[in-house]
């Protein structure tokens, strides 16, 4: 795909290299989420995807985003809800805490892992920066956690987007909805 994966995306952003606007931005949350949608109700056997990350997401001329990397995914039939592996699969940081637990995936984990990249894409921060590396007990959602019951929630906004003709509201809501993901 032309633009390469989200993640590269992502990088380039954080370079300096490119912007992502929140025209942009919501784009891709909005084709991930319909992508997630016809993995998990509409494809015979469904499908769970295991590794959902920025990397995993295509982008393409358009910056439409496609669902990619089907190497750990699981069909399931309609009379289980999950599947058992013996092997932990997927991304840290991106992977729902009750996987690690039980080992167990469910269409649950691929949407936490949605509300992890609708975080990255509001707060331009990723799991695997610096800052949740060094912070003890702190991750990526904890930290949204924190942001959005503090007096500032909007603190927590990724910097680029303020001022782009988009209320600061609109932000919030995704960063709630989010939350109601993980």
């Amino acid at each position: 795909m032309k633009n390469g994966s989200l993640q590269d995306v992502l990088n380039k952003v954080s370079e300096g290299k490119r912007e992502l606007d929140w025209l942009a931005r919501h784009k891709i949350a909005l084709g991930v989420a319909a992508g997630l949608e016809y993995l998990h109700m509409h494809h015979n056997p469904h499908i769970i995807h295991k590794d959902l990350k920025p990397r995993n997401i295509l982008l393409d001329d358009d910056m439409e985003a496609h669902i990619a990397d089907f190497g750990l995914k699981k069909a399931i039939s309609e009379m289980n809800t999950y599947v058992t592996t013996s092997n932990v699969a997927g991304t840290i940081g991106y992977n729902a805490p009750e996987y690690h637990q039980m080992l167990k995936f469910t269409d649950r984990c691929d949407v936490y892992s949605i509300g992890v990249i609708l975080t990255v894409l509001v707060l331009g921060k990723l799991p695997s920066d610096d800052f949740f590396q060094t912070t003890e007990e702190m991750s990526l959602v904890k930290w949204l956690r924190n942001q959005m019951i503090s007096e500032n929630p909007s603190a927590a906004i990724d910097p680029k987007l303020k001022g782009n003709g988009c209320y600061v509201e609109n932000y919030l809501v995704v960063c709630y909805f989010s939350l109601i993901c993980v």
